[in-house]
């Protein structure tokens, strides 16, 4: 059958949900979990829950003076993208999520941060949006704002690429060695398809994360007070860094 017509295109999807190209503020700050967004929430002044889908939240207040939208943005590439697409629609310029991962190299410990400068596209999503030699990188802009941020805190972090994958019980031995050989930071199941999305829309958008887990040891931190105190210290870097956006 010959399909006439895109019927479901991003835009009209998008404009489906209501979304209008000034829904949101221009910077956005976007863990996975619920808890998280919460979290960051709590920062906000006089914040409205401007958009809803599915279990999907967007709340757009003030923050330091400028127009800030925080929302869950998923734990995984497809909803990841889903949500990418919707702050993308909405009018969202600069991204930053703020997340976790697990380390991939033996001076990057539990407790850090790590500021993505790319990533290896090891999820299915980001491959229904560009070819396999695509480039996914994290914006200049970004990098150099949390940067910035990050050396004002004086807290310890790594510049560095990650590797997103879609299966967590197959981060094979095999798997850890070779990415480790090449250099890659860390491991996580949402950020490649994050920045990918975002540089096919056109938007900046960059990653703040702190480091649960040593997958070179199998040293998982969850628990690990270092894991606590480092989440507080993404949401610290990643608002800190709105000011040099």
């Amino acid at each position: 059958m010959l399909i006439k017509e895109a019927h479901f295109t991003p835009q009209r999807m998008l404009a489906m949900l209501g979304l209008k190209g000034d829904s949101f503020g221009s910077h956005a700050l976007i863990p996975g979990p619920k808890e998280r967004s919460e979290t960051i929430l709590k920062l906000l002044e006089r914040p409205q829950k401007n958009f809803t889908f599915l279990d999907y939240e967007m709340y757009t207040g003030s923050l330091d003076g400028k127009r800030i939208t925080v929302g869950n943005g998923g734990r995984y590439a497809p909803d990841t993208a889903i949500t990418t697409e919707i702050l993308c629609g909405g009018g969202a310029k600069n991204l930053i999520r703020v997340g976790s991962c697990g380390s991939l190299q033996e001076n990057v410990q539990i407790g850090d941060l790590v500021i993505v400068t790319g990533a290896l596209r090891g999820d299915g999503t980001s491959r229904y949006y560009v070819p396999e030699n695509f480039s996914t990188v994290a914006h200049s802009e970004i990098i150099n704002a949390l940067k910035r941020a990050a050396d004002s805190f004086n807290v310890r972090y790594h510049l560095g690429w990650i590797f997103t994958t879609d299966a967590l019980f197959q981060e094979t031995p095999e798997l850890i060695q070779q990415l480790n050989e090449q250099q890659v930071s860390a491991i996580d199941m949402v950020t490649s398809t994050f920045l990918t999305v975002a540089q096919v829309r056109g938007t900046k958008a960059g990653a703040i994360l702190a480091v649960s887990d040593e997958c070179l040891y199998g040293k998982f931190g969850f628990r690990d007070p270092r894991f606590q105190e480092a989440e507080k210290k993404t949401i610290e870097v990643a608002r800190a860094a709105l000011q040099y956006l």
